[in-house]
């Protein structure tokens, strides 16, 4: 059964009906409305277990209580009252078969009698005999034209059936009856709300606010239906009167919270946290999220601090290790970080997350090999992992071992053939073997599937650039991207490449020149503005960018290139004439 932000009643119901609205006197020994079982019996016995009955489930000894009333109807067969009374102890233990039976006998005995008609609807509700139920409220204003609750009951199960329509008509008739009712303002708004109607829904929540603005309710599921419409500011605005009334509501603070590093204002989301931590030390979940906030503020020894708090009471939280993981990684501690994201056991939730931060790690290090081994060990434990096979092929690419990265790549698209991510990879590593019609081919995949990818925009229109192909088309791409990420260098340098490709000499330059002034430590950048500065016959300019890309350490082929083009500017002497 689906659940909306309204809170269908399901319990409620059960504790409106069996919570004693009904509560009756036992008649007193003697009364005429008292029937024996025999006329040995005195009344008073009957009366005695009745009351006993009553301290019990005062005391909340249930089983007592039951075992009181029991005897009572032993003595007393003719009260629908005692049957009622057993019945709403059985439904709230869960006995309910029992729970309708005693409601059938007291209708046995007196087929008007409200309170058993009320109970068991509420009796059918909890066995999920939502239109049995409906039956019964319905007897009960036939008995009872006025009785409220039972048109919000009645309201509530045809919510529950998705009969809105009737959900609707029946809070619109008890309005009718009592246009100032608090309860059934409150579930009009929220059924509104269930049916996306939020306009209608707030009109129903003012009404009530309006009638008891300390209605705490219906402020919080307003906070909710902001937060549907997108009104994200009304809904923090009304999560902080929530929080006014009763500062301990969780709830109002958690989604507030939840609100604010949305919105990145991450002060005011960790003040709420924190708030959090001083109501209640000990909340887990709280400790974890204020972590995850300071380690977004660079606030490491913060986190780390909340993240170990965690671990000393739940050490087997696999998450939270990760995250103390990668926090000490931040703070320069590898080793520290090593140590923690390896006890993240396999079958634990983060294993596949942890080992890949490793490899990045060892990676990092220049400990590739030890990387590889490290990733080939897990996918024995956890074989077609798609987050370690797509791993694993990083590895085999940085390890120039072509072949093997896309035999894993492809494993990774064979269980999930739109995964852009997988196929820009496998788009990047064929480009890098040689390959690039397969190249070409992967990019317009990764376009079609996802056309605000910046990077596949990037690589694809640069690759046509670089083959001198399809100019036009290249230009509109890497534009493209360049919008998605205006001040992105590499993105920069390929429109500037698109430019001197088509003999746009001076545009290329301008281009060029603000990519080198966004990365100006990477050599192929760097090559590129030399080469534009030499098609402007701007030579000296040339050469200063050639001997600047060759001591940014390029590679080898592009180190041969390199000073290729220095030794042919000066006829082989290796120097600016």
């Amino acid at each position: 059964m689906k659940k909306g932000i309204i809170y269908i009643l399901s319990l409620a119901l059960i504790a409106l009906a069996a919570g004693c609205a009904y509560i009756q006197e036992y008649p007193a020994a003697g009364s005429s409305e008292t029937a024996l079982s025999g006329e040995t019996t005195p009344p008073s016995e009957a009366l005695y277990h009745f009351l006993s009955a009553r301290i019990k489930m005062r005391e909340g000894d249930v089983d007592e209580a039951i075992a009181e009333y029991q005897k009572a109807i032993s003595l007393d067969n003719q009260s629908p009252l005692l049957y009622v009374d057993i019945a709403a102890l059985y439904l709230n233990t869960n006995r309910t078969n029992e729970a309708m039976a005693a409601c059938r006998d007291a209708l046995t005995l007196d087929p008007d009698y409200l309170p058993a008609h009320y109970l068991l609807g509420g009796v059918y509700s909890a066995a999920g005999k939502y239109r049995e139920a409906v039956s019964e409220y319905e007897r009960v204003l036939t008995i009872d034209p006025d009785h409220l609750q039972a048109y919000l009951m009645i309201s509530s199960l045809y919510a529950e059936l998705r009969d809105f329509e009737r959900a609707v008509d029946t809070l619109h008739q008890l309005l009718e009856k009592q246009p100032k009712y608090l309860m059934g303002l409150y579930y009009l708004g929220r059924i509104y709300a269930e049916i996306k109607l939020y306009d209608q829904s707030l009109k129903y929540y003012h009404e009530a606010l309006d009638l008891n603005p300390e209605f705490e309710a219906a402020l919080m599921d307003m906070g909710v239906v902001y937060e549907f419409k997108g009104d994200v500011a009304q809904a923090i605005k009304t999560y902080k009167e929530v929080l006014e009334l009763n500062p301990l509501n969780f709830q109002a603070r958690e989604r507030l919270g939840q609100l604010l590093l949305k919105e990145d204002r991450l002060q005011e989301a960790l003040d709420q946290y924190k708030s959090f931590k001083d109501l209640d030390s000990e909340n887990i979940s709280i400790r974890v999220k204020t972590g995850l906030i300071l380690f977004q503020q660079e606030r490491y020894e913060e986190a780390e601090r909340e993240f170990r708090f965690v671990l000393a009471a739940r050490p087997q939280q696999g998450n939270v290790r990760y995250y103390l993981g990668i926090t000490l990684y931040q703070m320069g501690n590898s080793k520290g970080a090593l140590a923690e994201l390896k006890q993240i056991p396999p079958e634990g939730e983060f294993f596949s997350e942890a080992t890949k931060y490793i490899a990045f790690i060892l990676q990092k290090e220049g400990r590739t090999e030890e990387a590889l081994t490290m990733v080939t060990k897990a996918l024995e434990a956890k074989a077609g992992d798609q987050e370690l096979l797509y791993t694993i092929a990083l590895i085999y690419e940085d390890l120039n071992r072509y072949p093997e990265a896309v035999k894993n790549l492809e494993d990774v698209m064979t269980k999930g053939p739109n995964n852009t991510e997988a196929l820009f990879r496998l788009g990047i590593v064929y480009y890098k073997m040689g390959k690039t019609e397969e190249s070409i081919s992967c990019m317009q995949k990764v376009v079609a599937l996802d056309p605000k990818n910046a990077d596949a925009l990037n690589h694809l229109g640069y690759t046509y650039a670089e083959k001198g192909i399809q100019l036009d088309e290249a230009e509109a791409l890497v534009k493209k991207a360049l919008e998605l990420r205006p001040e992105n260098g590499y993105i920069t340098d390929s429109l500037g490449w698109v430019y001197y490709q088509k003999r746009e000499y001076p545009r290329a330059i301008e281009w060029l020149e603000k990519a080198h002034r966004l990365v100006p430590d990477d050599p192929i950048i760097t090559e590129h503005l030399g080469d534009g500065y030499l098609k402007s016959d701007k030579k000296e300019e040339a050469f200063r960018m050639y001997q600047r890309a060759l001591e940014l350490k390029p590679e080898k082929e592009q180190e041969r290139a390199l000073r290729k083009k220095i030794e042919e500017m000066n006829g082989g002497k290796g120097h600016v004439p």
